[in-house]
């Protein structure tokens, strides 16, 4: 481990007084040289103690989603021996656990779980009405939402409707918008119900609230909304949180202290949203010449309030060589830790903590 410089000029100063005052105690001899240089060890080792980064001292279990490499990876910081990583279908979004071994990802119209425990895929399911899959959440009956970016049919004065693409061609007199459609799956995996969103683009992440209200993150930054009432199509938006810079916001969550948390995508920032929408608080990260922040994707409050955020650096596999592929800050925003190993790892889209 390479001490930064800040503390090595710290230690050269320190050694002036310890020589000082080990001077003025010890008289010349044998003894006093190796009772000297004990004292010495001790109190280097209390320096660094309290020197050293925090960045250097934390450690913490992961789990984490590579997108660019197609893997799930278990990181063990505590003892290395138990790292080791599944081999996952691209794009590897929107991993988050199901159980205690077992974790979830979207691809392609299809999402697989994997048991870690077991180090192999147990579940997959697929549909073709699932093109555009983004994002998947669990609901309390069972069953399942499925968020997706589709086109919408939009006749004169009617609601969107969402069809096949060979039946938009088939009707010059309706129009073609982009849309985020949210499918519900029953615990049998029978498609229950749709609900369409006209006016967003580009979902990334799903979050369900104990309200039963959704939060899609967007093109523009998050909305709040409610599914579609029974006998219609047409989900309602609540409430904007718009994103200050940038776009492709990520991911929201509930914050702990009220209000929502964002994962703000290419603004490459975290942001804390009161309750009534406006931006409340950013994070952002200063990295290391050569290094940078590409784009903040999941993330999680920790019970301290630190926040852990996955900085996706790419598609590329060797894309992670650009910047720190997670990122901690404390309640202030402060740096506290980070990983940047693209040795193991590539860009990095979701991450758990498991310690």
């Amino acid at each position: 481990m390479q001490l930064p410089r800040e503390v090595c000029l710290l230690l050269v100063k320190r050694f002036g007084v310890w020589h000082t005052l080990t001077s003025l105690l010890f008289k010349p001899s044998y003894k006093c040289f190796i009772m000297k240089n004990f004292i010495f060890v001790i109190f280097l080792a209390c320096i660094i103690a309290h020197t050293l980064t925090a960045e250097e001292s934390l450690r913490h279990t992961l789990v984490m989603g590579d997108e660019s490499r197609g893997f799930i990876h278990y990181l063990d910081q505590f003892n290395t021996n138990n790292n080791f990583s599944v081999k996952a279908n691209r794009p590897v979004w929107d991993m988050k656990r199901i159980s205690d071994n077992r974790y979830r990802y979207v691809h392609g119209n299809s999402f697989t779980v994997v048991d870690l425990k077991e180090r192999k895929e147990v579940e997959t399911f697929s549909d073709t009405k699932l093109t555009g899959l983004t994002s998947v959440c669990d609901l309390p009956d069972g069953g399942f939402l499925a968020a997706t970016n589709q086109k919408a049919v939009v006749p004169t004065n009617a609601a969107p409707v969402v069809v096949a693409v060979e039946a938009m061609k088939k009707k010059s007199e309706v129009s073609e918008k982009k849309c985020v459609v949210v499918y519900q799956y029953t615990a049998a995996r029978q498609l229950k119900a749709r609900s369409v969103y006209e006016g967003l683009n580009n979902v990334r992440m799903m979050t369900v609230l104990p309200s039963g209200e959704i939060l899609l993150a967007h093109n523009d930054g998050v909305a709040r909304c409610t599914l579609a009432s029974e006998g219609s199509e047409q989900g309602k938006i609540v409430q904007s949180y718009k994103l200050p810079r940038a776009k492709n916001a990520y991911k929201a969550i509930l914050r702990k202290e009220g209000g929502l948390w964002v994962g703000g995508g290419y603004a490459c920032a975290l942001y804390a949203y009161a309750d009534a929408g406006h931006v409340i608080k950013t994070f952002e990260a200063q990295q290391p010449a050569g290094l940078k922040n590409h784009f903040f994707g999941g993330l999680v409050e920790q019970a301290n309030g630190n926040l852990m955020v996955a900085n996706w650096t790419g598609h590329g596999a060797n894309d992670s060589k650009t910047g720190w592929q997670v990122i901690e800050f404390d309640a202030e925003g402060k740096v506290v830790w980070y990983l940047h190993d693209p040795v193991a790892y590539g860009s990095i889209s979701g991450i758990d903590i498991i310690r």
